[in-house]
């Protein structure tokens, strides 16, 4: 880790936050990203913690773009500061919050399941193309998440749903043909739900069923 100018740059910190313009801080935040970035792979846990520290009494004093630019380079990486991932994630703010709740390998799935349960639909949209997401972050996106998150998560190969989960969806989709074409093509739905769907589904859903192309069954086929 570049000692020397990380001790410079948090000695300049206190005096930046309270003197220093927008500007300038926004420049802090740069300086101190680009460095945890350069130096991600070496660095020690109590490294790890100063850097949090940072970032955290930098977080409050920035604007909207420069801590979505912060959240977007962070959530790339498998390791990043707790504190500051949390505080992202929890951003009111969903462009702030979404580059972390749709890729961050940090979050545990408590803290997402709690936002899947107070935040906005943009949050629940953001965490619904997570690559991977359980039954139990699927339950609780589907209690809450309007027609935009439905479809994401019945888009999503890589969401799982439980049998509740299904049946809400089941529901949902009497009254959006979109939904219902976008359960019918996942590879792993019941056969039970299937015949559900195709039961309730128009004429051109069920021939649209027939005719589409099937992602998910490409991405997991096994080459030939």
């Amino acid at each position: 880790m570049a000692t020397a100018a990380s001790t410079r740059l948090i000695a300049e910190l206190d005096d930046v936050i309270e003197l220093g313009t927008a500007a300038r801080r926004g420049q802090i935040l740069r300086k101190v990203t680009d460095l945890f970035r350069a130096d991600v792979d070496r660095l020690e846990e109590t490294q790890t913690k100063v850097f949090d520290e940072v970032f955290v009494r930098l977080i409050e004093r920035v604007d909207t773009p420069a801590l979505a630019q912060l959240s977007a380079t962070l959530s790339e990486f498998d390791m990043a500061p707790s504190e500051t991932v949390r505080q992202l994630a929890f951003h009111d703010d969903a462009s702030v919050a979404a580059p972390m709740l749709a890729k961050s390998n940090c979050l545990p799935e408590q803290h997402l399941i709690e936002i899947a349960n107070t935040l906005s639909q943009q949050h629940l949209l953001a965490i619904s193309t997570r690559k991977t997401l359980d039954e139990r972050l699927t339950d609780a996106l589907i209690r809450r998440g309007d027609v935009h998150v439905t479809n994401a998560l019945a888009r999503n190969g890589g969401a799982r749903f439980s049998e509740c989960g299904y049946a809400t969806l089941v529901g949902r989709a009497e009254r959006d043909e979109s939904l219902t074409e976008k359960l019918g093509l996942r590879l792993d739905i019941p056969a039970r739900v299937l015949r559900e769907l195709l039961a309730m589904a128009t004429d051109a859903v069920r021939a649209r069923f027939l005719t589409a192309k099937r992602p998910v069954l490409h991405e997991q086929s096994p080459a030939p």
